[in-house]
């Protein structure tokens, strides 16, 4: 077992020196990925060199869900190139983690060390995979959650005179926050010549919410029609809004009881076998 652990470690870790010699060629390409986002970087270029060829290149259906998801969380134009920084980011962690297990075992003539290393290249590798979707799965809710108070205050601006561009740019300044750097990319894209029609289309795209491109969508064609009744829509929304989200909570609320469920009955499970055990110990 020790000299296959050997033979395979050997093999990893060659074919690991030969893919990082290939990947320098991609550390530029690299250097402006956030290290909070893409943690290890500089070992990225290992899946960049993997990507190269046939066998693991990004392509398929995975292809499409990292381009589709990349997206939605970056600049739509580099979609293709952040998808490709995952596909790479995963193949890396996969790799060193196989090649770290299997030398290991073989330097110490203990296979446990090839378990660990199958088990962290599969945990890693799940976890970058599918990083992108559950940050948009968090970016939904916050989304849903901060909806009713940005239509309440641009009711509230547009009754006081406002036109809608200003009040829209005014509560996406007014507050950080997913939802609202998505509305400051509205604001941009109409300072850049893009309709307002347009823009709020885009911004309920981005978010990927059915809430919010369903309020989009009402509001897109009320801008169409005329903005004299704007504001009575946005008012008769902000209503419906705050509906919404008081069932959101509700639901949240009855989620976070049921997870408290488990906890609790491992606790109770725990105090029962210390009672039996000590009540067979009397008895014995």
């Amino acid at each position: 077992m020790r000299l296959i652990s050997l033979i395979l470690g050997s093999v990893l870790l060659v074919l690991l020196i030969i893919k990082m010699s290939k990947g320098k060629k991609f550390d530029g390409s690299l250097e402006a990925l956030e290290d909070a986002d893409f943690p290890l970087k500089a070992f990225y270029g290992i899946g960049f060199a993997w990507n190269e060829g046939k066998l693991l290149g990004l392509k398929g259906k995975v292809r499409h869900t990292l381009v589709n998801q990349a997206k939605l969380l970056y600049d739509p134009q580099y979609a293709e190139y952040y998808a490709t920084v995952v596909w790479a980011q995963v193949i890396s962690a996969v790799h060193l983690s196989l090649c770290a297990g299997f030398v290991l075992a073989g330097a110490f003539d203990f296979p446990f060390f090839i378990l660990v290393g199958v088990l962290c290249a599969a945990i890693f590798g799940f976890f970058f995979f599918t990083k992108m979707k559950e940050q948009l799965k968090k970016r939904r809710s916050e989304c849903v959650i901060e909806l009713p108070e940005i239509v309440s205050t641009m009711a509230l601006l547009m009754n006081s005179g406002m036109v809608l561009r200003d009040a829209w740019k005014k509560v996406a300044y007014g507050k950080e926050g997913a939802v609202y750097s998505l509305m400051k990319d509205s604001c941009t894209d109409m300072q850049n010549g893009m309709s307002e029609i347009d823009a709020i289309y885009k911004f309920g795209v981005m978010s990927d919410t059915p809430e919010i491109k369903k309020f989009t969508g009402a509001l897109v064609q009320g801008l169409e029609k005329g903005s004299k009744d704007l504001t009575d829509f946005l008012t008769r929304q902000s209503s419906e809004m705050w509906s919404l989200k008081k069932q959101i909570m509700l639901q949240k609320g009855e989620a976070a009881a049921s997870k408290l469920l488990a906890p609790i009955a491992l606790i109770f499970i725990g105090i029962m076998i210390i009672v039996i055990s000590a009540a067979v110990g009397m008895l014995l």
